[in-house]
Formats: C-alpha cells, structure tokens, sequence
C-alpha cells in the first residue's frame, strides 16, 4: 500500500471515524428489533417444554420412582402441577386439572403391513 506522504491529510483521515455520530451505527451485537419487541405478558412466563420419561425405576421393596424431564418423582409425588398417579416398566401416568396425561419412554411404533 502507497504510504501516506502528507502528515495533514493522515491526520485528517484519523478524525474521520469520530466525525459519525455513535447513534447512526447500529450495534452488531443487538438483538433483532422483533425480539425485543415480545410482549411482556410472555417474557413473565416463560414456555414450558414439554414432559419427557427418562427413566423408570421400579424394584421389589422400593417405591416406584421416575425420572421426568431430568427430574427425579416418586409415585405419589408432584412434577410441575401433575401428580404421578402410577408407574410400569413403559410409561407413567399423571393426573392434573387438565386430566390425565401418559408419558412412554418408547413411542409407539407405527404398524407396518407384512
């Protein structure tokens, strides 16, 4: 690169960045504009994802337990407002005030045709 040979115009061409107003540049790291405009009402209460068996633990002598979205539950016991009603070797059922709800730890396969 040809270097500069008139110390006023290198000194000039430095002062040219400030010469910007900072508010015209807009911040790379700034979310979009759409995220910041969520509503309050949803920022509050955050999504919930969905329930998820991990792991069911029966054995003679012990408490069938399970593990729900990374959550240890015995039967009997509460996760998020749900309360386990049973657990088998497959799945759990829960009860809420939506009704019943049962989690698998394999979905069920599709039939296929022989």
């Amino acid at each position: 690169m040809a270097r500069l040979t008139n110390p006023v115009l290198a000194l000039a061409l430095a002062f040219v960045p400030a010469l910007a107003p900072a508010d015209v540049l807009p911040d790379p790291t700034r979310p979009p504009a759409a995220l910041l405009a969520a509503p309050a009402a949803a920022a509050s209460e955050p999504a919930q994802a969905p329930l998820t068996l991990q792991s069911v633990l029966l054995g003679k002598g012990r408490t069938p337990a399970a593990v729900i979205s990374g959550e240890l539950v015995l039967q009997g016991g509460l996760v998020r407002d749900l309360r386990v009603l049973r657990i088998t070797e497959r799945g759990v059922v829960l009860k809420g005030p939506r009704g019943e709800l049962t989690l698998t730890l394999l979905p069920a396969l599709p039939e296929t045709s022989r």
